[in-house]
């Protein structure tokens, strides 16, 4: 009897040693098949990472231009206003020198009519004495006609 059983504890360990193979082969193609899904996830992360990397830089690039173009939009802004003010100043000194121009023009204006004034009554005064003068130089004529013809 101890020769038999030797056999069937041989084959039972074989049954038992076989079961653990094919087990720990099973759990093999397991890790296998877990290692080859997350290194597709890895990829895939990677992939998504180069992605959003380009992406963030292209982002940093469009911020930095649009810094530049709001700084230029304020200095531009900056340097119409002080333009502006300058044309208000110079709008507001030539309005002065308007107004200054149009108070001598009228004080000239004033002193040209009176001028004139003075002149049409220097014309009136000599118109009168001329006409004088001429009734007196034809009744002179006509003294000396009436003279010579006697």
């Amino acid at each position: 009897m101890k020769s038999r059983v030797l056999p069937i504890l041989n084959a039972t360990g074989c049954l038992i040693l076989t079961g653990l193979v094919v087990t720990q082969w099973r759990l093999e193609r397991g890790h296998l098949r877990d290692s080859k899904n997350l290194q597709g996830e890895l990829a895939g992360s990677r992939e998504t990472l180069t992605a959003e990397t380009r992406r963030s830089a292209s982002l940093e690039r469009d911020i930095a231009a649009l810094k530049e173009s709001i700084e230029a939009t304020q200095q531009a802004s900056e340097a119409a206003i002080r333009s502006l003010a300058e044309q208000s100043s110079q709008a507001e000194g030539l309005q002065t020198e308007l107004a200054t121009t149009r108070e001598q023009a009228a004080i000239q204006i004033k002193s040209w009519e009176a001028a004139i004034a003075a002149r049409d009554a220097k014309l009136k005064d000599l118109n009168t004495d001329l006409t004088a003068t001429r009734a007196r130089l034809d009744e002179a004529i006509t003294k000396l006609k009436a003279a010579g013809a006697r």
